[in-house]
């Protein structure tokens, strides 16, 4: 699963999501310009997608509300494993505390990186 692997920009992506699931301050921030896409990892754009749908309807992303949100569209496929990641992204584990900022600069590095190649490639297509 994700939580093994130990590149900066899944360590930011963590803790953005970790953030949003446990209402702390990084939280506050603006995410409401990422979008499921921006994460590099689809579990991860999957999470965020329910946690913001669960914030649009002023529910709190806590694992039980994820992962009721996630079993409504997946039929429970795979829920166990999901659980426990969820149960670590909010857990007091260790790897959370280094790197910090490290890790959520290569996370936003490589969403404007790919922000970049986005407008570049619609404007070829335009013909621009």
């Amino acid at each position: 699963m994700i939580r093994f692997e130990d590149d900066a920009r899944t360590r930011g992506e963590q803790l953005v999501l970790r953030s949003i699931l446990l209402g702390y301050p990084l939280a506050q921030f603006d995410w409401r310009s990422l979008r499921a896409k921006d994460f590099a990892h689809d579990l991860h754009g999957r999470i965020f997608q329910h946690a913001c749908e669960l914030l649009n309807a002023h529910v709190a992303p806590d694992p039980a509300a994820m992962l009721a949100s996630i079993r409504n569209e997946d039929c429970g496929c795979g829920m166990r494993d999901i659980a426990e990641y969820l149960a670590w992204l909010v857990g007091s584990d260790p790897y959370f505390s280094k790197d910090r900022i490290e890790a959520l600069a290569a996370f936003l590095d490589a969403l404007c990186n790919q922000r970049e190649a986005e407008v570049q490639t619609e404007a070829k297509r335009r013909g621009k």
